[in-house]
């Protein structure tokens, strides 16, 4: 059993040889396959990932009816005694200048405006971020004397989820139109070099040979072609990502997109052998069933 299954591999190796010297351009087809997987899956998940992080509140904003620090003082007394408050701070005019200023960056025109411009308020830092809480807090807080408004952006983040969601099903779906791509070429790289050895086929068939006898070796074939092609999509991405993100996105302020985790790596380079396994087995049951009749196990 052993002995049959090592002359199988062998035959696999070099049936993997032979579809990669007749059919080089299919070979690179698939790498280019897998490799723009890898750059829409790390564009798709950044950009889900970011919508995400938008639709997360972490802190609620209290504006003030009017500026006066010693009425601010006693209104942010109130709010820390609030359940489920964790931290709770003032911000001036001045203070509400300075925070802009400092989270806008890019935004150098903000300095040169006066600070009048710039409404008080304070910043609510809750217990946790569950919508149930943060809704509390927001009408608990809102009853509070000298309180003007107050809101966590609950609105957008209502869209912000909604477009979340939205990003993972494209991700999804995508994500099968790439897997059917990458079936198309290794079903249809398979066929082609079946019927380069179709006379070899049918000598077998007169001999007697099985259908797993004939088959085993392409599977073997397509497992190495997408092993390889894998490999080699994996190498190019790296060498690419890894300095256009460094050297253009990072120091644009686009801080979104990073390397997949070792476990994306693991799991789609398993399905591409699952699917290399499952195209080629397509391939040969159909080229089977059109050439002669083998025998049967």
């Amino acid at each position: 059993m052993n002995s049959k299954l090592t002359y199988l591999f062998m035959r696999g190796l070099l049936r993997f040889a032979v579809i990669l010297r007749n059919n080089f351009l299919s070979f690179i087809t698939l790498i280019t396959v897998i490799f723009m997987y890898h750059i829409f899956w790390v564009a798709g998940t950044g950009t889900a990932g970011f919508l995400n992080h938008l639709s997360q509140a972490s802190t609620i904003r209290v504006y003030l009816a009017n500026n006066n620090d010693i009425i601010a003082e006693e209104v942010l007394k109130s709010i820390k005694i609030l359940d489920n408050v964790s931290e709770a701070k003032y911000y001036s005019q001045k203070d509400a200048k300075a925070y802009a200023v400092a989270n806008s960056p890019k935004t150098a025109g903000l300095k040169s405006f006066a600070e009048e411009f710039f409404p008080s308020f304070i910043e609510i830092v809750p217990q946790n971020t569950e919508t149930v809480t943060l809704d509390k807090i927001v009408d608990e807080a809102s009853h509070i004397s000298g309180v003007d408004e107050v809101s966590y952006g609950k609105e957008y983040m209502v869209k912000f989820q909604a477009i979340s969601g939205g990003a993972w099903l494209f991700i999804s779906l995508i994500s099968i139109l790439f897997a059917l791509s990458a079936v198309f070429v290794i079903y249809n790289t398979i066929k082609v070099s079946l019927y380069k050895f179709k006379d070899e086929i049918k000598l077998y068939s007169l001999v007697g040979a099985t259908r797993p006898f004939i088959s085993v070796p392409y599977l073997f074939g397509a497992l190495f072609l997408s092993i390889f092609a894998y490999i080699i999509s994996y190498a190019i991405f790296m060498l690419a990502f890894i300095p256009f993100n460094n050297n253009i996105l990072i120091p644009s302020g686009i801080n979104i997109y990073n390397i997949p985790s070792a476990l994306y790596f693991v799991i789609s380079s398993l399905v591409v052998c699952l699917i290399g396994v499952f195209a080629s087995q397509a391939s040969v049951v159909s080229f089977l069933k059109q050439v002669s009749s083998i025998n049967e196990d």
